[in-house]
């Protein structure tokens, strides 16, 4: 068929599908909703056909909207031909709302407030996991298929145990990605031929390494070979600044008859990093090495990689920070994370529909189904209903998804995406008779959920699984694991509270003064709603305190930027920090819990930074020009005492779980000694002992590792209150709090040398305006 021919077709049935629509709308407007067996037909129903629009394949745009880069660098231009297409569902994520439906969208936030008002739950729609891979993506299938769940596939089979599960993912794998996972951070050595361990070598290797990896996030260590000469160790983002990416490649096995591939950059990495080095430091291209060694992806590669690199010793980041602990290398991974460009292979994602305990299962099955055929008529599915977490006020639906479609097309879900995600489960839903509503957290000034993992984690540690009894409490006991539950707790324990979340970005505030808005007309409809009185004290809150927050980060901003638009004598910066301390004084009266914690925390940054500058205003208008680092010192004291409080306090609570931790090494121990004198002689009473002692091992190890803590805590405290202007120590960083406040130190002392800067420059235009011969 030729290609007019082909469009021509696809016009005549693009026109068919809408007129279809357009009957079935009007038929349902004139009859009210459908009955339960045209539901679960209209469900059921298959697309007109499995390809979307030409021209949407050649520049492989993705599922929500996005350009697929791996489907595309595999494509070549299209010159002309023709092909299928699927018009009526060729863009899923983006069809138009169900007509005759409401779940949020197109009725505005007053619409959304009242169906919150008359007890509509909040849609829920959330990717738990992605997997890559068959072997994973079985796994995937076989956790949602748990308890015997029968799983509904995208064509209407069932699914009713793991072999069937196993089979239909096999057959999925055909289409699974052949790409590896991004290589995102590389362990780097550089070596520059001739220049020895001196102060003038050092520099000469700090300008190289500045130079050589400029634009990308890099921490290194110096080392001293026998001969005296310098060499560098460096973990460096493999992604750059301007679509920069260095290329790691393996090169042929060499000759020391181990066969060890080796690796390298490819020439045009190699050759950046090589000019760029001569160009800052004049050494020959020839005198330059740079060898890079075993790559890995994501943030945890940055973190493991860190790691490597600090065991001989500290290193030094991209931007003068010291990494000297594991607490610093789980910052910079975080840190590093919006650098890297990551890209993990994706084969499935596994989402969640959630609702209420009491929601009519069957009703959701339907609605899930409907759902999943409306965004993801292309792709291959399997879902099930879970009922066994409805004693604790929820039951889920569970589906693993292809991500890519049958014509090529891939998911990449972002916030847009959720949105419409979340509109058209409630528009489902409420076809079903469920009382679903798609609205945002923000615009309820709901504070973040927990993830699946964090309950994982949680459950594991408190809950131990009667199976993996010794191993569950073996792994809550390893100090190695206990921040990491200890987070995952906080973050559930936040989820539940659900304090205000605070509106921080313009969007945010934007968001809740819309919502306010909304519920004080619910509200004034409906005075005796409790929902409606609560809702409207909760923005009323987000809103006034964002506003002050904004209001004082607007006026610090003014005041303490560089070349202020008019001068400000240092007795207004007072007034206006006596005004902003009493507001914020009052402001904290009126909160409490998390909500109060965020409020101190943000407020006191900007008050922090305003006070520096009044302090360097008035040596300003003493006459100094310069000061001193002592006088620099003084004037950090001054003004960090909230950083001394929150030292204090971490010694506290350090010092407490201290203690705790060697009671419970103490109990362990004793049942230890319970245990081997009762102990029999046969195998399952062996290992029983066996992980008893591994538990005893693990509360010893932790309880060392909270001595260790309780004491750098204090040293830290002490510290602080003695040179406040003197950054901590790494070595008394052993906890991620520790590691935060030092930033925080350093950040105070950076504002008060920018505050300088600032002042030396307005000083030096005033002097120039007032030389200038219009003012003589």
């Amino acid at each position: 068929m030729s290609r007019a021919a082909a469009i021509a077709e696809w016009i005549a049935r693009v026109e068919a599908t809408r007129s279809a629509i357009s009957a079935d709308a009007r038929a349902r407007q004139g009859v009210g909703l459908l009955d339960d067996e045209q539901r679960r037909r209209s469900a059921r129903s298959a697309p007109p056909s499995n390809m979307p629009a030409a021209d949407r394949i050649i520049r492989g745009e993705s599922i929500t909207g996005g350009r697929d880069d791996e489907r595309s660098r595999s494509l070549e231009e299209a010159s002309g031909g023709g092909g299928g297409a699927q018009l009526g569902c060729a863009h899923p994520s983006r069809s138009a709302p169900i007509s005759g439906r409401r779940g949020g969208a197109g009725q505005g936030a007053v619409g959304r407030a009242r169906q919150l008002a008359a007890g509509y739950q909040p849609a829920v729609v959330k990717v738990l996991s992605y997997a890559h891979g068959a072997t994973r993506a079985t796994r995937t299938g076989q956790y949602v298929q748990r308890e015997d769940v029968p799983l509904e596939t995208h064509d209407g089979r069932m699914l009713t145990d793991r072999e069937a599960v196993a089979d239909e993912i096999q057959a999925w794998a055909t289409t699974f990605s052949k790409r590896a996972e991004s290589q995102d951070v590389a362990a780097v050595r550089m070596k520059l031929e001739g220049v020895r361990d001196s102060d003038e070598g050092r520099e000469i290797y700090e300008k190289a390494i500045a130079a050589g990896f400029a634009g990308h996030r890099y921490a290194y260590r110096l080392d001293t070979s026998a001969s005296g000469e310098l060499e560098a160790r460096l973990v460096v983002a493999l992604a750059g600044t301007a679509k920069e990416r260095f290329r790691v490649r393996s090169a042929p096995a060499g000759d020391d008859g181990r066969g060890v591939a080796q690796k390298r950059f490819d020439r045009t990495s190699e050759a950046r990093i090589s000019e760029r080095v001569q160009a800052a430091t004049g050494t020959g291209t020839d005198a330059v090495q740079v060898m890079p060694g075993m790559s890995n992806h994501g943030r945890d590669g940055v973190t493991f990689r860190l790691n490597k690199l600090i065991e001989h010793g500290a290193a030094r980041d991209d931007r003068g920070r010291i990494i000297a602990n594991v607490a610093e290398t789980r910052i910079a991974g975080r840190e590093w994370g919006p650098a890297l460009r990551s890209q993990s292979v994706r084969d499935t994602m596994h989402l969640m529909l959630s609702a209420k305990a009491g929601t009519d299962v069957e009703a959701l099955r339907r609605a899930a189904r409907a759902f999943l055929q409306d965004r993801f008529a292309d792709h291959k599915f399997m879902f099930g209903v879970h009922v066994d977490k409805e004693s604790a006020g929820h039951i889920h639906v569970h589906a693993v998804i292809a991500v890519k479609s049958e014509s090529g097309q891939k998911i990449h879900p972002g916030p847009e995406t959720f949105r419409e995600w979340r509109q058209a489960y409630a528009q489902h839903a409420q076809a079903e008779g469920l009382r679903i509503v798609a609205t945002s957290a923000r615009e309820r000034a709901s504070s973040q959920s927990y993830g699946p993992r964090d309950k994982a984690i949680v459950d594991t540690a408190e809950r131990p699984r009667a199976s993996r009894e010794a191993r569950d409490r073996a792994y809550a006991a390893d100090p190695a694991n206990r921040r990491l539950i200890d987070n995952a707790r906080q973050r559930i324990e936040t989820a539940r509270t659900n304090p205000i979340r605070l509106p921080r970005s313009d969007d945010d505030r934007k968001a809740v003064n819309e919502s306010l808005i909304a519920w004080k007309t619910v509200s004034a409809d409906q005075p005796g709603n409790p929902i409606a009185k609560d809702m409207l004290e909760r923005l009323v809150m987000a809103q006034t305190v964002g506003a002050i927050l904004h209001t004082i980060e607007r006026r610090v901003d003014q005041l303490t930027k560089e070349e202020p638009a008019m001068a400000v004598s240092s007795e207004q910066m007072v007034r206006d920090l006596r005004l902003m301390n009493e507001a914020v004084s009052r402001t904290g009266d009126l909160l409490d819990g998390e909500t109060k914690q965020q409020f101190r925390e943000a407020s006191a940054r900007y008050l922090e930074t305003l006070a520096n500058r009044v302090d360097l205003q008035r040596a300003s208008e003493r006459g100094v020009e310069r000061m001193t680092p002592a006088e620099v010192e003084a004037i950090t004291g001054a003004n960090s005492a909230r950083l001394v409080e929150r030292a204090r306090e971490m010694q506290v609570r350090e010092v407490r779980e201290a203690v705790g931790a060697a009671r419970l090494a103490d109990r362990a121990v004793e049942a230890e000694r319970q245990e081997e004198a009762t102990a029999g002689l046969n195998a399952t009473t062996q290992r029983e002992l066996s992980a008893e002692r591994a538990v005893v091992a693990g509360m010893e190890r932790s309880a060392a590792q909270e001595a260790r803590e309780a004491a750098a805590a204090t040293q830290a405290a002490r510290s602080l209150a003695q040179h406040p202007g003197q950054p901590l120590s790494p070595a008394v960083l052993q906890t991620d709090a520790l590691a935060r406040l030092r930033a925080e130190q350093e950040q105070i002392i950076r504002d008060i040398e920018a505050s300088q800067k600032a002042e030396a420059q307005s000083q030096k235009g005033q002097s120039m305006a007032t030389s200038s011969p219009s003012n003589r």
